[in-house]
């Protein structure tokens, strides 16, 4: 099943599935694993992709980091190309002799090819940006729906649990809770 992936909606692990398989999440992600357990497999697993959602966060931060400060060097070696470019054109349109002429030119065309590495580095950094950042966003989200199983798990029980102190009876023995028995249809 593809679904689209709802940044702020979609909570839990599949939450966390659907943030890091672009919403590639259903048989073919689920349909090899075992059944969880118990609650604890479940509490214990989820902090543990927690745990590595948020390392895998930390260097995709941090190479963006990296990434941003290429930018900004590529950047200034732009700028740096471009003068190169106004002086040595400046240069070759004064030059007095063949070989001025000659040192104008060749400076020019070195300069126009530190202008074209210079935006070479911009836009691979740019792409490269993009996809870290969208990367980051994700990351992000999967680690915060990790973060917050061990509390949805206890809504799972609460509801039931005030229902039986205020005299309520469940359905069936309550063993259903923990994925213990299976409910057939009549």
């Amino acid at each position: 099943m593809v679904r689209a992936y709802r940044p702020g909606r979609d909570q839990g692990p599949g939450g966390a599935a659907l943030a890091l398989t672009d919403g590639d999440a259903g048989g073919s992600l689920w349909g090899s694993a075992p059944p969880c357990p118990d609650d604890k497999t479940l509490v214990e697993g989820a902090a543990e992709l927690e745990g590595w959602a948020a390392e895998l966060l930390k260097r995709s931060s941090q190479i963006a980091r990296e990434c941003r400060a290429d930018l900004a060097a590529a950047g200034a070696a732009l700028g740096e190309a471009l003068a190169a470019q106004r002086a040595a054109s400046a240069q070759a349109a004064v030059g007095r002799n063949a070989g001025q002429a000659a040192a104008a030119e060749a400076a020019l065309t070195e300069a126009r090819e530190a202008e074209s590495a210079a935006r070479a580095a911009i836009a691979d950094c740019e792409a490269a940006l993009e996809i870290l950042d969208e990367c980051g966003t994700r990351l992000a989200h999967a680690a915060n729906c990790l973060a917050k199983v061990p509390g949805d798990l206890a809504a799972v029980y609460e509801q039931p649990s005030e229902h039986l102190a205020d005299g309520g009876t469940l359905p069936h023995s309550g063993d259903f809770l923990g994925g213990a028995v299976t409910i057939e249809a009549a």
